[in-house]
């Protein structure tokens, strides 16, 4: 945003006033009201938000027009009057520099100009003083606000005050402000010159209709954070290309409530581990945002789980992908198996030779176990996080190779489980859950190739890399920068406070992504490929496209029978 034709307009004024919200200072809402949604959340204060807003209307009406956070909340049920000084610890918390705002007060005060602020606001004049200390707005000054005066720029009787209180002739200030009546034309009409300021959110709808539709479809506090926090970073956020910017704007919600997540849900463990490589970015969450526990990133991929404790024949690339690990890792050296290049081939060798395979699947399991009691190092309670699952594979695994009790956590499940976990998102029952969880893999995942094996406690990488998975890794350290500064910048707005969106918003979020993504560009979301099976074989779109409902339903109804 170019600010010189402000600064133009303040060249001849002896006075610059400024207004203050949605002017120099926003909010991480998009309606102010929505403060009040989080605080009746925050603090489960039922019906909260709604009797807040129906009291400073009465207030006004009753007592006078300009009235004070003590005169609302007098007026308010006795239950909710302890949270008059949470709102105003809030409203302190929460208040953010526009910067483009701020760069023009800087400039106005390089001028030499005498700056005041002016505003019509119910909270107290030493609650705003810290806002704008806290936000760096200094040199003004005198601040003018309507509930000490007892009159406001609605009316037009506060410039009749400030006039008056600074004696001097009304063409000689210029006013800056958002609202077009109180801050524009009710200030010419006194007989002050006035530029109505463009507020950011007003900047970023221009630009962002298909997130302010969002917005306005899901009327939630978390809805209003969410793209609010989109809106101010980006305000501040440096262009860095494709793949940083969607995941700082959807990777980036994602991570920071799962993180966030793992942290409310983490007290009475004493470790917490990661499986790779889509658990990469959870533990980097999890650290980033003050998680006390220690940590292990453990290796362990399908293929592993599958030949050492979920093999089923029945599952369609099961034999097929552990005979491969085997040979591939010398555990069953035997030259027919470097022939098998399809399904059924590989059941029927499996069949036949099921006793060794087996026993060299056993082989491959203690090999782990003694890795796995290495990493855990002795904790008696551990929480396993992963980020999507539908068998519990990893969990299985790992439950099975040590006495630790091994609790669960996911970001999604997509089918239930007698083991014991907890999970961010459900989506069991859900009819088609392919773009979701395929794009928290994605947004989660390491640069790391595939896993081929664990051998002398150490990861054995796959070689030989296909194009897809090169891709992913050429990606994936702009998309980590991006999640994590979308973790800090929230972090930072938000105070360490815990939030975590809902489900239900950030997949409403998400949806706004996928809009973007139309067509097939390979340098886009919209043509990247995923693998689907357990030995990254097969590739197919990350987010659904209708030829591939054949095989999501397949998968869908296999996952159910298991």
């Amino acid at each position: 945003m170019q600010t010189s034709g402000y600064e133009q307009a303040t060249l001849t004024a002896e006075v610059v006033a400024f207004d203050v919200f949605d002017t120099l200072i926003t909010r991480p809402f998009m309606r102010p009201t929505d403060l009040f949604l989080f605080m009746e959340n925050e603090y489960q204060a039922e019906g909260f938000a709604k009797a807040r807003v129906l009291a400073e209307k009465l207030a006004r009406k009753e007592i006078r027009q300009e009235v004070n956070l003590d005169e609302i909340y007098s007026l308010m049920d006795g239950k909710y009057r302890s949270l008059e000084e949470k709102e105003i610890e809030l409203e302190t918390e929460f208040s953010v520099a526009d910067p483009y705002a701020k760069a023009l007060y800087e400039s106005v005060l390089a001028q030499g100009k005498r700056v005041i602020l002016v505003s019509d606001m119910y909270l107290p004049e030493s609650v705003l003083r810290g806002m704008l200390d806290a936000n760096n707005y200094w040199g003004y000054e005198k601040l003018y606000l309507s509930n000490a005066a007892d009159c406001n720029k609605a009316s037009g009787a506060l410039y009749r005050y400030i006039l008056g209180d600074l004696g001097i002739s009304a063409d000689r200030i210029v006013m800056i402000g958002d609202n077009r009546k109180a801050d524009v034309d009710n200030a010419v009409e006194q007989g002050l010159r006035a530029v109505r300021w463009i507020p950011l959110k007003e900047r970023y709808a221009v630009s962002h209709r298909k997130e302010m539709a969002f917005c306005r479809k899901d009327r939630s506090a978390g809805a209003s954070m969410l793209v609010a926090t989109d809106m101010l970073m980006g305000a501040v956020d440096a262009e860095k290309g494709y793949w940083y910017d969607i995941a700082r704007r959807f990777g980036g919600p994602m991570a920071y409530s799962f993180g966030n997540y793992l942290i409310r849900n983490s007290s009475g463990f004493d470790r917490i581990i990661f499986f790779s490589r889509d658990g990469h970015i959870p533990m980097l969450a999890y650290q980033e945002l003050g998680g006390d526990l220690p940590v292990s990133y453990v290796y362990c991929s399908r293929k592993l789980c599958t030949a050492m404790a979920n093999l089923n024949l029945t599952d369609r690339d099961a034999p097929y992908t552990v005979l491969k690990y085997l040979y591939a890792t010398g555990r069953l050296a035997d030259e027919n198996i470097a022939s098998i290049d399809d399904f059924e081939s590989a059941r029927d060798y499996f069949e036949k030779n099921s006793e060794a395979v087996r026993k060299a699947c056993n082989e491959a399991l203690e090999g782990y176990r003694s890795y796995l009691e290495n990493e855990l190092s002795g904790a008696r309670k551990v929480l396993a996080v992963d980020t999507t699952t539908m068998r519990y594979t990893s969990q299985s695994l790992v439950t099975g190779c040590t006495d630790a009790e091994i609790t669960g956590a996911y970001y999604a499940t997509t089918a239930g489980s007698t083991l014991k976990h907890i999970v961010y998102t459900d989506r069991t029952g859900q009819r088609l859950t392919w773009s979701y969880v395929n794009l928290a893999e994605f947004f989660f995942s390491s640069q790391e190739s595939p896993l081929e094996d664990v051998r002398d406690g150490k990861p054995v990488f796959s070689s030989d890399v296909p194009p897809e998975e090169a891709m992913r890794q050429k990606v994936q350290p702009s998309m980590e920068e991006g999640q994590l500064d979308y973790i800090r910048f929230a972090s930072s707005i938000f105070h360490g406070r815990r939030i975590c969106y809902d489900p239900d918003t950030v997949d409403g979020w998400l949806k706004v992504l996928i809009s973007y993504e139309k067509g097939n560009d390979t340098e886009r979301l919209s043509g990247f490929k995923w693998g689907v099976d357990k030995g990254h074989l097969d590739y197919r779109p990350l987010l659904f496209r209708a030829s591939q409902l054949p095989f999501a339903l397949k998968q869908k109804i296999a996952g159910k029978l298991k």
